[in-house]
């Protein structure tokens, strides 16, 4: 009978294996049976190697029974050992990024278990970082190395053994970050303090008191100058720690006065800002930014665009709110990310600026859309690799067209503000969202999810100006629509008209005409065609 279980045992794993080659998508049982609670990092970088060597010492709790748990790792970095907290090694099988662990007993739902994972090697080297991600090895203009990490495209699995999905999250995070003496490193959280280890080694402490997803694990090492300052917020002061170049101290005092603004608008539209606990970070990287948690990535080299405000600092820390404390709970269902995210570039423009620049700064958005794959993409497959970038712009289209749409902007802000919170430090789904925006609104916004979420067509209005016996009239209707979708048009604030793919007729009474529907192209993701 023994051994029958442990043939059967194989066969189930090499099932396993065959079945989930692509691992990082999938959630198999071996995935799902446990959650992250808390991972002590600790990774040593070595410039002139390109390579790291370090340990992950992860602890989870059981949600259902197992004696078999997955972690992920990718197979050109190599696992020495894997080893249970009192020293008992534990066997592990590897194919593709799938690294099974046998536990040698069955663990119940409710216990604890604690294993440290070995590592070293060369982790990937970023092509294109943030997009095509992995490790930056560069030199600053000084000739000091200058490091940095991006991953979310390709999972933090591509240099940490740990589990690699949007749906869990260790709920805290210890980071001790080897570095070359002479160098400063940087991550997540708070420095804890700073250790020599030997005469050319300084490890730096960090410690995150709150959720983290994988991709924001950071690592940041330069000749760094460490700038400090404090925001007055809706929790009280938050610490601001600027990591920069040394020899742009002066030059990043002065710019990253913006900070301020974009707290303060942020925190008017989703909230108070999600981690006061662990401060909030700009760290200079040689690549263009990325939203690590409490430690943004800044390389935009300290510059306005034509809107005045400086793209990375306001997008990046944006995603504080959508993305690292509102996760999704897989990348098909990123434009919760990216939409919202880029939408509230819009919000900044027209808190700072006024309305009718905001208006400006979308138009500049929508000249990017494509819209010829859907926004909500397939779960369950890793989709990071998409054809368009209309998860940022046409999402941020649709939430614009949503506002008007609703039509009442005391109701929107509401909105706005109640996933912030509602939300706040969760992972959803696209449902939960769409949702929690149908009960707050008090509209039937099925069709319109359907529309600009699920579809890719966008709707044209026809607009016709015509005369009859005793009038003249303006008819319109919408076409390439979903059953049931129908748009409330805002043609001026006290005027608004129902459109669907039912033809309507108004009488011209001098205070309409038909350029009032062709500006409705600023206010909803529509076509409008007109016939004089």
């Amino acid at each position: 009978m023994k051994n029958s279980l442990i043939l059967f045992s194989f066969l189930s794993l090499i099932s396993i294996l065959k079945a989930d080659d692509k691992q990082l998508g999938k959630l198999g049982k071996q995935r799902t049976c446990f959650d992250v609670k808390h991972y002590s990092i600790a990774v040593n970088v070595h410039p002139v190697s390109k390579s790291i060597n370090g340990s992950n010492t992860i602890q989870a709790v059981f949600v259902e029974e197992s004696r078999m748990i997955q972690i992920d790792y990718v197979q050109k970095m190599k696992i020495s050992e894997i080893k249970l907290q009192n020293g008992h090694d534990l066997k592990y099988y590897r194919k593709g990024r799938a690294v099974l662990i046998e536990l040698g007993r069955n663990y119940k739902k409710g216990e604890v278990i604690k294993f440290k994972v070995s590592f070293m090697g060369q982790p990937e080297v970023a092509k294109k970082a943030p997009w095509q991600g992995g490790f930056v090895w560069s030199k600053d203009k000084d000739g000091n190395d200058w490091i940095g990490l991006a991953c979310e495209s390709k999972g933090a699995s591509i240099w940490l053994p740990c589990k690699d999905h949007w749906n869990d999250e260790p709920d805290s995070l210890d980071m001790h970050l080897g570095v070359p003496k002479g160098l400063m490193g940087v991550s997540n959280g708070r420095l804890m303090g700073n250790t020599s280890i030997s005469d050319s080694m300084v490890v730096y402490h960090w410690r995150t008191s709150n959720t983290i997803n994988h991709y924001n694990i950071s690592i940041n090492i330069g000749k760094y100058a460490h700038i400090k300052d404090v925001y007055n917020g809706k929790e009280g002061a938050l610490s601001l720690d600027y990591y920069v170049l040394a020899y742009n101290a002066s030059k990043a005092i002065k710019h990253f006065r913006e900070t301020d603004t974009m707290l303060r608008v942020f925190e008017h539209f989703f909230g108070p800002y999600p981690f006061y606990s662990d401060g909030y970070k700009l760290v200079e990287t040689p690549y263009w930014g990325m939203e690590h948690q409490s430690c943004i990535a800044y390389g935009n080299n300290y510059k306005f665009n034509k809107f005045g405000f400086d793209f990375i600092i306001v997008h990046e820390s944006g995603h504080e709110w959508f993305a690292n404390s509102i996760t999704a709970s897989d990348p098909a269902d990123m434009w919760i990310h990216e939409s919202f995210t880029t939408y509230s570039e819009a919000l900044f423009v027209e808190y700072t600026q006024g309305i009718d620049s905001a208006i400006s700064y979308l138009n500049m958005q929508r000249k990017l859309i494509v819209s010829k794959y859907p926004i909500q993409g397939t779960r369950n497959i890793d989709l990071h690799h998409r054809k368009d970038n209309d998860i940022y712009y046409k999402g941020s289209w649709v939430l614009h067209t949503l506002r008007n749409h609703i039509g009442n902007d005391s109701i929107w802000m509401d909105i706005l503000y109640g996933i912030g919170s509602t939300f706040r430090h969760k992972i959803i789904r696209t449902e939960d969202v769409t949702n929690y925006i149908n009960k707050a609104s008090g509209l039937n916004l099925e069709p319109f999810w359907k529309q600009y979420l699920y579809g890719t067509k966008l709707p044209v209005l026809h607009v016709k100006m015509g005369k009859s016996v005793s009038e003249s009239y303006i008819e319109w209707y919408l076409s390439k629509v979903e059953t049931n979708f129908q748009l409330n048009l805002k043609l001026s604030p006290d005027r608004i008209l129902q459109a669907d793919s039912k033809p309507r007729r108004l009488a011209l009474d001098g205070k309409l005409s038909i350029f009032d529907f062709k500006r409705l192209e600023s206010l909803y993701l529509i076509k409008v065609e007109i016939e004089l």
